[in-house]
């Protein structure tokens, strides 16, 4: 019995000693030799899935705005400079993209649509005919016929310009199937970021009602003849360019071809009247699945209910 007693109280003591408090730590905003401000501390790199949180509450956009490193990496940049040299002559310049005070001569970059996916090799389908119960009530049935296209997607390049930028654009689907549905088209949020991932959603699916009288002893349903494919596929996202650049030197001056003109510091460059398309576009690359679904030649029927005993 005492052995008893003498291992209650051993216990008794263990948990008091572990249900100390330990040592106060700073607060997050306090600074010490172990820890950098918070200022300075580096922030995790991002991945995937935190790509997807860090835009969970942004609202992807066709446009976004341009930036200097934005145009300098197009294509045709070193025309714009060009240009600017030609017409209002060489100098100490900088060129700048939204300025301040110039709301009404903006510069941004837009995802092209519809962005045309590309399906490679031939569709894996499998054809089965479904059943669509009646509704016990109302004797109806709601038929759901037409075509359904899920794509599942990775980016597999991206651009300098726009980087991890949000954008929704218009995807044209191919046909997958063997009804003549070419001319579907979807639509698909993505960011343009390494290794992300998007979907895309087109469908022309119509739904009707049905109604059925059904016979003593008998019961009735709808059928639809259901398909359903799977096939890779591929496609490139084009990025286009459009708006003004802005060309600030030093010294004021006149236009090359006018020496006796007015003289300014400023002059903007429309980035779609110096280069062609191909020279201010820069294209994303993606990959994947297309899932399509159709469901076609509907037709009602009242069955027998036989119960086997």
């Amino acid at each position: 019995m005492s052995k008893f007693f003498t291992l209650l109280l051993l216990s008794l003591c263990i948990s008091l000693v572990s249900a100390r408090p330990g040592p106060k730590t700073k607060a997050a905003g306090s600074r010490s030799k172990a820890s950098a401000p918070a200022s300075r501390v580096k922030a995790p790199h991002v991945q995937r899935n935190d790509l997807q949180a860090v835009f969970s509450d942004t609202s992807p956009s066709p446009c976004a705005p341009l930036d200097l490193d934005d145009v300098q990496s197009l294509p045709g940049w070193s025309k714009l400079q060009q240009y600017a040299v030609s017409t209002w002559g060489e100098g100490d310049v900088d060129a700048t993209i939204n300025p301040a005070g110039y709301k009404d001569r903006p510069a941004v970059i837009c995802a092209v649509s519809p962005v045309n996916v590309t399906s490679e090799g031939k569709p894996n389908c499998t054809t089965t005919r479904v059943e669509i119960p009646a509704d016990k009530k109302s004797h109806t049935i709601k038929v759901d016929m037409g075509y359904t296209n899920i794509g599942n997607w990775n980016i597999t390049n991206v651009t300098s310009a726009a980087h991890a930028e949000f954008f929704m654009a218009k995807f044209q689907m191919p046909n997958i199937t063997e009804k003549r549905l070419n001319g579907i088209i979807g639509k698909g949020a993505f960011i343009n970021a390494p290794r992300n991932g998007f979907e895309t959603f087109a469908t022309n699916i119509t739904y009707k009602k049905s109604t059925v009288t059904a016979a003593n002893g008998k019961i009735c349903l709808g059928t639809v003849l259901n398909e359903q494919c799977t096939i890779p596929a591929k496609g490139k996202i084009q990025l286009a360019a459009s708006g003004y650049v802005w060309f600030t030197y030093k010294t004021k001056r006149a236009p090359v071809a006018n020496p006796k003109g007015g003289k300014h510091k400023r002059f903007a460059v429309k980035i779609e009247d110096v280069l062609e398309t191909s020279e201010r576009s820069v294209f994303i690359d993606f990959s994947g699945f297309m899932n399509a679904t159709m469901r076609s030649d509907y037709f009602d029927e009242c069955r027998w209910n036989f119960r086997l005993y």
